[in-house]
């Protein structure tokens, strides 16, 4: 005689309805992105609360001045995600419709100021797409170092960051010397790799001192915050000097190239980050004019 179905006890179900609920948020793990604004494409996974706003020391930095300092917080309520206004002046909007508080689903639209993101819940391939397309975004294949349009991004909140503490923002403006004669006499192939070596050579002399970016061509940039012009011009010399000690060889072909490097500081050097720009190209041109291989400021 088979045995009769058994009835699950009351607290087992529960137990066992945590647990599926548990398993499941573990494998779809929230995350904002940015889809209009300054930001756009900017994509930032959740594993905690996260303050969204203006300020630079918040989770998710937003560079809109519609944006509050501390404009809103996305809260884990453990069994829902919760977006919360705190107090800004423009009011933080979900699906088109203003709220207090409001918890969030996969795809709604949070809007704060002229900013729009999009609440999304993700499992692992999701993620692993999202690694791919940010690199694809904000990172040059070449060098391994930032693009412009993401260099420029981060070095204007650098500076807007700086202005609001009193801080500081260096800027090395970089051209390298020798890439012309390179390619005529070797061709594209191999200036394209003493570029692209450069660019990770630079990267690592930077380390986490700073940002750097290929602008184009055989052009570079770097940033870094809390520096004077003689620390900074002392980072542009490690620089210079890791080019020239370099061993640059492709198929058992010597390359010597050199770098020149103009500095500018900020504030000292110009009040945004367009002056601060100039005045490092202009630093750049008296490397150049100076005889090319050489820091200036």
């Amino acid at each position: 005689m088979p045995e009769p179905l058994r009835t699950l006890p009351l607290e087992d179900g529960q137990k066992l309805r945590e647990e599926l609920q548990a398993a499941i948020k573990d494998s779809r793990r929230p995350a904002v992105v940015v889809i209009s604004g300054n930001e756009v494409g900017l994509r930032r996974r959740l594993s905690q609360n996260a303050v969204l706003g203006r300020d630079s020391t918040n989770d998710v930095v937003l560079t809109d001045q519609g944006v509050s300092w501390r404009h809103a917080r996305i809260e884990d309520r453990g069994d829902a995600w919760v977006v919360v206004d705190l107090g800004s002046t423009n009011g933080t909007v979900v699906n088109g419709a203003r709220c207090a508080e409001k918890s969030l689903g996969h795809g709604d639209r949070i809007v704060l100021g002229r900013t729009v993101l999009r609440f999304e819940l993700q499992d692992r391939l999701d993620e692993d797409y999202d690694e791919q397309l940010q690199r694809l975004l904000h990172v040059d294949d070449l060098s391994g170092l930032f693009v412009r349009r993401r260099f420029d991004r981060e070095l204007a909140l650098m500076v807007e960051t700086a202005r609001a503490q009193s801080g500081t923002v260096a800027l090395l403006v970089m051209d390298m010397d020798g890439i012309k004669a390179i390619n005529d006499r070797h061709g594209h192939l191999f200036g394209a790799y003493t570029i692209g070596e450069t660019g990770k050579l630079i990267g690592r002399v930077l380390g986490a001192r700073g940002i750097a970016s290929r602008f184009g061509g055989d052009e570079f940039c770097a940033a870094l915050t809390g520096v004077d012009v003689e620390t900074a011009v002392a980072v542009a010399e490690e620089i210079r000097a890791a080019v020239a000690a370099f061993e640059y060889e492709r198929e058992g072909v010597r390359l010597r190239p050199g770098i020149s490097i103009g500095v500018g500081v900020f504030p000292t050097c110009g009040g945004d980050a367009e002056r601060l720009f100039q005045v490092a190209d202009e630093a750049l041109y008296r490397a150049k004019q100076g005889g090319k291989n050489r820091v200036c400021r």
